[in-house]
């Protein structure tokens, strides 16, 4: 293509898939336009300021940052700075602590050798079992080639653990109740129970987390902003306050994209990088084949979660670098069976935490009646259930680690229609339904889909798939070229 005559694409949705997605066309000679009903850019990577604290709406860690990882490699690839985004290792001797009871808590490392190691000392009768699952792991962690920026090829591995569920490998290689339990916890990074989840998505999120997890202090905002930037200074526009309200096909090709405000916008290309039920709502014309709109408009799924940011009294509760999981008090066969706790790294971190930010997966179903009213206007019966609910979470969690009921200053509440609301998804949900898979190119010669409910869930599915749907958008291979990012041969 020609830098006077690029090419033009339209993306809906400026989470992170559509930011990825635009950033790798950009660097491409693409004039890309980033279209966001929020107006906060970034999707799971949004925060927002209340008085002298950040909190983070969506992703508060972060796999595949190391040096051997996709994430780093785009990047570098797409010329961001990486000390104005603040990446912060987790603690590698105890990267997540992991409560299965009141009474065992299990702090588990970064990197195989001391996991396992770890492992075996804390359940010495479970070597081999140990042994057996860590193997199956990186089997699966190898097979995903994106992320790995490796050429895509055949794995055995994919097909042979794709069949059974994360739960019965688990009970395939140990016995002990307690350390099985114990791996329950990885569904908080998926929004799933793991008898719900394929053991390849276990895996694949084992593997990464296992080596090396990380945050971002003062907040995720400003990798978002990178990407804008760097969006805006090849040539792009990202639009936020700006909901697409009609999407318009004829003959198997997208024709234009109008807004809510009356705004028209057309492109060679188009993008949706909004959930698919979303965007089969807001479009007329063919766009999908018959099986695939079918397969997309039958899932319900309501798999949501509530989020409590939790302002902290000053120097009132201890900066811990962990992500912290303990037991849900209820369970629920689908739902992850733990609550996270963590307290975020801010800029210039000390002795004390600022914040503290827990999550309980929940269902959309709860909060039905409320489903028309906006935020601020939801009347006195929710404000009641949220305070009820924020009391009862802090004082369940306080029983594990007990400075954190006297240290609550002010607490706001994100429920799942605040979810639905920021993320765009009609059920609430806050993750992809297991199986509601769409395709990347799509009926329409020009239209493309990308996020997690393309292929992969979180920062994992929206980085790879974005990836993916550049290289077929622009007809060639960009692997090579990331993963060369890093030693400046690109």
């Amino acid at each position: 293509m020609s830098d006077k005559n690029p090419h033009t694409v339209c993306i809906i949705g400026g989470g992170m898939s559509g930011l990825f997605t635009g950033a790798l066309l950009a660097k491409n000679g693409y004039k890309v336009t980033v279209l966001e009903k929020n107006h906060i850019i970034g999707g799971g990577l949004q925060s927002f300021r209340r008085g002298d604290v950040v909190f983070n709406t969506g992703m508060q860690a972060f796999c595949g940052y190391g040096d051997d990882f996709a994430l780093k490699h785009f990047i570098d690839y797409i010329g961001l700075n990486h000390e104005d985004i603040h990446f912060v290792p987790l603690d590698p001797n105890a990267q997540e602590i992991v409560w299965t009871d009141k009474k065992h808590a299990y702090r588990l490392p970064k990197t195989r050798k001391r996991y396992e190691e770890y492992l075996i000392s804390q359940f010495s009768h479970e070597a081999k079992g140990i042994h057996q699952l860590l193997d199956a792991v990186y089997e699966i962690g190898s097979t995903f080639d994106y992320f790995w920026l490796h050429p895509m090829q055949l794995h055995p591995a994919a097909a042979k653990y794709g069949v059974i569920t994360a739960r019965q490998l688990l009970e395939q290689c140990l016995t002990n109740e307690r350390l099985i339990r114990l791996f329950e916890y990885v569904g908080m990074h998926l929004g799933y129970n793991l008898s719900c989840l394929p053991a390849t998505e276990l895996g694949m999120i084992l593997n990464l987390y296992i080596e090396g997890g990380w945050r971002i202090a003062g907040g995720n905002l400003p990798f978002a902003k990178q990407l804008v930037q760097f969006i805006e200074e090849n040539g792009g526009k990202v639009y936020t306050n700006t909901e697409v309200s009609k999407v318009t096909a004829e003959n198997r090709k997208v024709v234009s994209i109008k807004t809510a405000d009356g705004r028209t916008f057309v492109a060679d290309q188009y993008v949706c990088a909004i959930p698919p039920k979303t965007f089969i709502q807001i479009t007329d014309g063919e766009v999908l084949r018959s099986t695939t709109y079918d397969r997309i408009m039958e899932f319900n799924n309501d798999s949501s979660c509530c989020i409590y940011h939790i302002k902290l009294k000053p120097n009132s509760m201890k900066y811990s670098n962990n992500l912290i999981f303990v037991p849900t008090p209820t369970v629920d066969n689908s739902l992850p069976h733990y609550i996270s706790m963590l307290t975020p790294p801010s800029l210039n971190q000390g002795e004390w935490a600022d914040t503290v930010e827990i999550l309980t997966f929940a269902r959309y179903g709860e909060y039905k009646q409320w489903e028309n009213t906006k935020t601020g206007h939801r009347g006195a019966d929710y404000e009641k259930k949220k305070e009820q609910l924020s009391q009862k979470t802090i004082a369940y969690v306080s029983q594990f680690y007990p400075e954190l009921r006297d240290a609550v200053d002010t607490v706001y509440i994100s429920t799942p229609l605040t979810v639905r609301d920021y993320y765009g998804n009609p059920d609430g949900a806050v993750y992809a339904q297991q199986g509601m898979f769409a395709p990347v190119k799509t009926k329409a010669s020009n239209l493309f889909m990308t996020g997690q409910s393309v292929q992969y869930q979180g920062l994992f599915g929206t980085l790879t798939t974005s990836i993916a749907v550049a290289e077929i958008m622009m007809g060639k291979s960009l692997i090579g070229e990331i993963a060369n990012a890093s030693d400046g041969r690109v």
